[in-house]
C-alpha cells in the first residue's frame, strides 16, 4: 500500500501548533478510547485478573501508544498489513507488563 500525498498532508495538519480541527477530533478520540480502556483495566484489577498493583493511567497510556506505534510504522514502511503481523506479539508483551504476578 502506498501513501498518498494526501494522506500525509493530513498527518502533519496534526503537528501543527495550535488549535485546529482535526487535532481537536483526534485528540476527543484519544480521550474517549483512553477512558473506556481505564474502565476495562480496572475491572481486570479488581477482579484479580490485573495485577493489582498496576498504574491504571500509565497501561492506558501505554496500550495507546502501543496501536499508535504500529500504526506510524505501517504507514512510513508503507506495508500496512504489518499490523496485523506485529500486533499479537505487541499485545502479549503488553499483557504479560499488566498481568497479575508480574514484578
Amino acid at each position: 500500500v502506498r501513501i498518498e500525498r494526501g494522506r500525509i498532508a493530513k498527518v502533519g495538519e496534526l503537528q501543527r501548533a495550535g488549535s485546529t480541527t482535526p487535532k481537536r477530533l483526534v485528540a476527543a478520540l484519544l480521550r474517549e478510547y483512553a477512558e473506556r480502556l481505564r474502565t476495562l483495566l480496572e475491572r481486570g484489577r479488581d477482579s484479580g485478573e490485573l495485577d493489582a498493583h498496576m498504574d491504571i493511567e500509565a497501561a492506558a497510556t501505554l496500550f495507546v501508544g502501543s496501536i499508535q506505534g504500529l500504526v506510524i510504522q505501517a504507514l512510513f514502511a508503507g506495508d500496512v498489513q504489518a499490523i496485523q503481523r506485529n500486533a499479537p506479539g505487541v499485545f502479549a508483551t503488553y499483557l504479560r507488563g499488566i498481568s497479575r504476578g508480574t514484578p
